[in-house]
């Protein structure tokens, strides 16, 4: 039996596909039939035209919807007055709060809600000469100064080097300018990264640094970061348990490298000897005395804490005795002159997300 018979003999109801049994056809399926080929011929003319025809507000910012009415224009605040220089227009100022922030940026509220977020004010600038050229603002109020530079630090790329100033840090990368001034945090998007768009982004800086309200840096900032040099993402905040131990509240700390590890805590001219101790003995959980040092018995690093004036100051995994005594020395020079943060200037939020706290080994000593 051929294949083309033996695919007939197993049809059951109908032995010949192609032949149509049906006398007739009725009028009505001849009509819907009709009706169905003009309908989809619509449709594909319509998708046709409307390709070739886009709406324009398609192409507009997410802050240009302002200007049609979607989002009411509100009060200023902290945005300075007259912001767009000559050769550029702004557009409608929007404000978002914890209700509707995900109306602007939805799914990435998130992010700005773990550093503290209040309020975000939001608007474009538009060259005069073309629309199309446009800067979008973002200036979000996160409650501290510490949550702004936390919410910068996640964002900022890791080969950005920003300035720093008394109040905040700031660069300006291609087509975007990163700022912070006290408890605020400003993003600048421009559209392209053209001379005009570089020119507009540098004024806003200017701008905004001088007139934001402003607080100076976290004293962990200010010490790291201002004094010492530091890059300010290596800079962390642990309000509580610090380094996995109880008794470590407030701690700034910085990375020197991939090992070595400063950190500062503020204490009492009465408890700060005492403070020192218990970290030397935290230490010592995993380790063995060197000295005025603990070196670590499983990484071979050396860890050490000391008062210096009301501070403490110390280093962990450091690779040598002798530069761990060479960076609490610097540290402890720095801190000696410096004054202790005001009652309740200890921050209680990461400046940089991190993960919790986790012991420093995974073994049965401690």
């Amino acid at each position: 039996m051929t294949s083309q018979a033996s695919k007939k003999a197993d049809r059951i109801f109908v032995q010949d596909g192609r032949r149509a049994y049906r006398r007739r056809f009725s009028g009505t399926e001849v009509r819907i039939g009709a009706v169905v080929l003009l309908a989809l011929a619509s449709i594909l003319v319509w998708v046709a035209w409307k390709g070739a025809h886009p709406d324009p507000s398609l192409f507009m910012l997410e802050t240009d919807l302002s200007q049609t009415g979607a989002v009411q224009s509100v009060a200023r605040g902290p945005v300075p007055d007259q912001l767009a220089p000559a050769g550029w227009s702004e557009g409608s100022l929007a404000q978002f709060d914890n209700e509707n922030l995900y109306e602007k940026i939805d799914g990435r509220e998130g992010y700005y809600k773990s550093f503290g977020f209040e309020r975000l004010y939001a608007l474009s600038l538009l060259a005069s000469d073309d629309p199309q050229i446009a800067v979008d603002i973002e200036l979000y109020d996160l409650s501290t100064a510490a949550n702004a530079l936390g919410a910068y630090a996640g964002e900022r790329a890791p080969e950005a080097r920003p300035d720093i100033g008394e109040t905040g840090l700031t660069h300006i990368d291609r087509n975007a300018l990163y700022l912070t001034n006290g408890r605020f945090y400003l993003r600048a998007i421009g559209s392209d990264e053209s001379p005009q768009v570089v020119s507009l982004l540098a004024h806003l800086r200017d701008r905004f640094q001088s007139e934001l309200p402003s607080e100076p840096l976290p004293w962990g900032f200010a010490i790291f970061v201002g004094q010492m040099g530091m890059e300010p993402g290596s800079v962390s905040f642990a309000p509580t348990n610090a380094f996995s131990f109880g008794f470590a509240h407030n701690v700034y700390s910085a990375r020197l490298d991939d090992n070595t590890e400063l950190f500062v805590t503020p204490s009492t001219d009465a408890e700060v000897d005492a403070l020192a101790q218990d970290y030397r003995a935290g230490f010592l959980q995993y380790g063995e005395e060197d000295g005025d040092l603990v070196k670590d018995r499983y990484r071979s690093t050396y860890a050490g804490a000391r008062s210096s004036g009301a501070w403490v100051v110390g280093v962990r995994s450091a690779k040598t005795a002798a530069a761990a005594r060479e960076e609490l020395d610097r540290l402890a020079n720095i801190v000696r002159a410096t004054p202790l943060p005001e009652t309740g200037d200890t921050e209680a939020t990461k400046v940089e997300s991190q993960d919790e706290a986790e012991p420093e080994h995974e073994t049965d000593e401690h």
